[in-house]
């Protein structure tokens, strides 16, 4: 939900032309996250049950 919100407004700053740093900033860290949680869901999908807790 975070990395949604995040990466939105950093859209939302970039159609409102405000400083170019913040909104690359934003969305980088909002995909960043979403990135990472994906990567996570898909390694937990695919691992075998001996290595999940």
């Amino acid at each position: 939900m975070l990395a949604a919100v995040l990466v939105l407004g950093g859209l939302y700053l970039h159609l409102h032309q405000v400083a170019d740093w913040l909104t690359y900033l934003t969305a980088g860290v909002g995909a960043g996250i979403g990135l990472a949680l994906t990567g996570s869901v898909i390694h937990d999908a695919f691992s075998s049950p001996r290595e999940r807790p």
